[in-house]
């Protein structure tokens, strides 16, 4: 029987272990975890933990890669929310103010996606983070969901059914996004007259 030769070639990995893609893949997982959990040292946990848990090949697909390790941290960062706020993080403290906003639109808000990523990443970071602290952790989860990460009403209903085991609808989820959006909305107005 001929010998069966298993070689792997390896492929040249120079660019896909360049310093700055990882740290930059790594700056996005930690304001992501950052925007869930508020909290800086949760935020790194998470981070750790996500990078220990999903296996990415360096020379892989860097989108994919990307794309995997969010949706872990996601599922970490709202499990790790569920369990530290148990009764505030269920369908039933989901609020709709009703009114404030009509619809699921980021743009109720009076506001477009580039003025979203100046008050997440640029001048109005500090402003943000504020905002989003006196979010109650339905509202600011989903919001973080909706408007940051993109996600559509239904996977966000998914993604919180999966890491709470709660009875979660896309009503839940419409009402605490649109209250998140009249929050900010007032926010923004409120800091404009100011």
């Amino acid at each position: 029987m001929a010998e069966m030769q298993t070689a792997i070639s390896d492929p040249d990995c120079t660019d896909c272990r360049d310093s700055d893609l990882i740290e930059s893949a790594a700056r996005e997982l930690y304001q992501t975890a950052a925007l869930f959990v508020g909290d800086e040292t949760e935020a790194m946990k998470l981070v750790e933990e996500t990078v220990a848990s999903v296996e990415m090949d360096p020379c892989a697909d860097g989108d994919a890669a990307r794309s995997a390790a969010t949706s872990d941290l996601v599922h970490r960062a709202l499990a790790r929310v569920a369990a530290l706020r148990a009764a505030q993080m269920h369908p039933s403290a989901a609020v709709d103010l009703g009114g404030c906003v009509e619809t699921d639109d980021l743009s109720a808000a009076g506001i477009t996606r580039e003025q979203l990523d100046v008050l997440l990443a640029g001048s109005g970071r500090v402003r943000m983070r504020q905002w989003l602290e006196g979010l109650g952790p339905v509202e600011r989860s989903v919001f973080v969901m909706r408007a940051v990460l993109g996600r559509s009403g239904a996977e966000s209903t998914e993604l919180l059914q999966q890491t709470t085991g709660d009875p979660w609808t896309e009503t839940h989820v419409g009402g605490a996004y649109r209250a998140a959006l009249c929050s900010l909305a007032s926010s923004l107005v409120h800091s404009t007259a100011h």
